[in-house]
């Protein structure tokens, strides 16, 4: 029993650690390229753009942490299940975010209606 606990230790030793693959959508976004002087302080300032990375998106008045993001489509289209706080109160949302080929440009649809968003350089 102790050569099989060794052996699993040693497999892992031999991987090394995991490391989490940064998704294309990863970035400062903003309706207006303007908003992207405001990067380093979103969530504190308006008009700022979102950030929004593997794990987590932050805008003004919100923050969700990403549960898990569901590719959808041939391609270049995400489902992301998240949990959200923001204004005093918690919630579960689902967005869709659909990424140009040029990676430029994403589009958000929170089904209501698709906010188009800029990179910002």
């Amino acid at each position: 029993m102790k050569a099989i606990g060794t052996l699993v230790i040693a497999l892992c030793a031999a991987v090394g650690p995991v490391m989490a693959e940064i998704p294309p959508w990863a970035g400062y976004w903003a309706f207006d390229l303007t908003w992207c002087e405001n990067a380093a302080r979103v969530g504190s300032v308006t008009p700022a753009p979102i950030y929004l990375a593997d794990t987590e998106m932050l805008g003004y008045e919100n923050s969700c942490d990403i549960i898990f993001a569901e590719p959808v489509g041939p391609d270049r289209a995400w489902v992301l299940n998240m949990s959200c706080t923001g204004e005093g109160s918690s919630y579960e949302m689902e967005q869709l975010i659909l990424l140009s080929p040029d990676n430029k440009r994403l589009s958000i649809w929170d089904g209501v209606e698709i906010v188009p968003l800029q990179r910002c350089p």
